[in-house]
């Protein structure tokens, strides 16, 4: 309706039947007729509906409303199924890991697990040391993520930087916290002071013990050594921490300078490392081992075939290589622990 339509009252008649009849209200006729009382009205009484804008009732709104709403949702699936459709790949394999419900679900009533065939992803700590070695030695050899042969399983390398005067192996740590810890210890902690609620029952910090990175990165060093890569004094083992963690300790661990001298006084393996408790710390520390007397002279072409030797000897870094690893890895620590 998009006219005015004028009513006038039968015998009998109320408001209300009229207000029902054209679909308004009777507050909305006593306002458009100023009618005081809404029983009160006479037989022949003129009344004015103005039906252009008069408000549907509330069935005609969520009706319109979820008409729409109904619609929407339509265009929206259809939506997604072409994208999903676009998306997924007609024959390439499946390389998703499937657990045993999954598996039972897709092929039967026999379970089936898909080996994921996708590299691991490096740590945000990892990817960062990587990055500013690349940009602040670009001249220099610089190998990330390597995986070697180790006895009888495999040593995670973090970072081999070749340098002109000795071979850097370091081991990255992404950490925050207090650090306690000694040279000498298979164990060092991790320590975060607790909540609120844990200092109320009587929990005053959080503590998780970690693997000594210097051992850790000792037995790296030690397989470059035992495949013929590098001599073990042309080795600086180098933990370095790239988070907010401050290291608390009573004993004291190697200076740059120590750690040169004990190179130049011994030719075989003397030492575990230096700890880095920064990146700024850790240029200090090649820059200072590059500079010092004690470092051999490595030649452009030793420097590449150092690399060589390491790119061939690798395992490539998989899923099934990185578990494997991984469960080496725990297993030697359960051991020496």
């Amino acid at each position: 309706m998009s006219e005015t339509t004028v009513v006038h009252v039968e015998p009998g008649e109320t408001l209300s039947e009229i207000a029902a009849r054209y679909g308004v209200t009777v507050e909305q006729l006593q306002e458009w007729n100023r009618i005081e009382e809404a029983d009160y009205v006479q037989a022949g009484q003129r009344i004015v509906v103005h039906d252009a804008v008069v408000t549907p009732g509330w069935d005609e709104a969520a009706g319109a409303w979820s008409g729409w709403l109904g619609g929407a949702l339509v265009v929206v699936a259809l939506l997604l199924l072409f994208r999903r459709k676009r998306r997924t790949p007609t024959s390439a394999p499946d390389t998703r890991v499937s657990t045993p419900k999954e598996a039972l679900h897709r092929h039967g009533s026999k379970p089936t697990t898909v080996l994921r065939t996708s590299a691991p992803k490096v740590n945000a700590g990892e990817r960062r040391v990587q990055k500013v070695l690349t940009r602040r030695y670009r001249d220099w050899p610089l190998l990330n993520n390597v995986l070697l042969p180790s006895g009888g399983g495999t040593a995670q390398i973090d970072h081999i930087l070749i340098s002109p005067a000795s071979v850097f192996v370091i081991e990255t740590k992404d950490m925050g916290g207090w650090i306690f810890a000694s040279p000498g210890q298979q164990r060092w902690t991790q320590t975060f002071r607790a909540g609120r609620w844990s200092r109320m029952m009587g929990i005053k910090s959080k503590r998780f013990p970690f693997y000594n990175p210097l051992l850790q990165n000792e037995g790296h060093a030690k397989a470059l050594v035992k495949l013929g890569v590098v001599k073990p004094w042309e080795i600086r083992p180098v933990a370095v921490f790239v988070g907010d963690a401050e290291l608390k300790t009573e004993e004291k661990f190697v200076r740059f300078e120590e750690h040169e001298d004990m190179a130049k006084r011994f030719r075989g393996w003397r030492m575990r490392g230096v700890v880095c408790m920064s990146l700024a710390e850790l240029h200090r520390y090649i820059d200072f081992s590059v500079r010092a007397s004690s470092s051999r002279s490595l030649t452009r072409e030793r420097m590449e075939a150092i690399r060589a030797k390491i790119t061939t000897a690798a395992l490539p870094v998989t899923a099934e290589t990185h578990a494997r690893h991984v469960e080496y890895a725990r297993s030697a620590k359960r051991a020496s622990w």
